[in-house]
């Protein structure tokens, strides 16, 4: 976000809600400032916040991952605000499935994508 916005790193570390509502009406788009505190905004200034403790997707890849979980929740027909929070959602949870039997920083992105379908169908259930 700091490399997008020509902001310092430390902005956006100290106010990512504040950052991610600025740059969401700037850009009259969804943002998602992934942190230990996630933010999603929309350009109309609602906002969502997700917390979890899930180190282990900090691995090079998972923000690919996490990219890939929202366009397919929005071409399943999710709106662009529903598609980001449901799938910083999803990507934490399947980041603690894995934590739980791999090892908090076991494991890699790559195993990430398998543990969506399951995810979705317990929620749907």
């Amino acid at each position: 976000m700091a490399h997008l916005t020509g902001a310092e790193k430390s902005d956006a570390q100290e106010a990512p809600h504040a950052m991610a509502l600025r740059y969401a009406g700037r850009w009259n788009a969804v943002v998602a400032l992934k942190g230990p505190t996630t933010c999603v905004a929309a350009p109309d200034a609602r906002s969502w916040l997700h917390c979890a403790h899930a180190p282990g997707l900090g691995t090079s890849g998972s923000g690919d991952v996490l990219a890939g979980i929202i366009a397919g929740l929005a071409a399943r027909g999710a709106t662009p605000e529903q598609a980001a929070v449901w799938g910083v959602a999803l990507h934490a949870r399947a980041g603690e499935n894995l934590a739980q039997r791999v090892g908090i920083v076991g494991y890699l992105a790559r195993e990430l994508p398998a543990e969506i379908p399951a995810l979705m169908e317990s929620l749907a259930a």
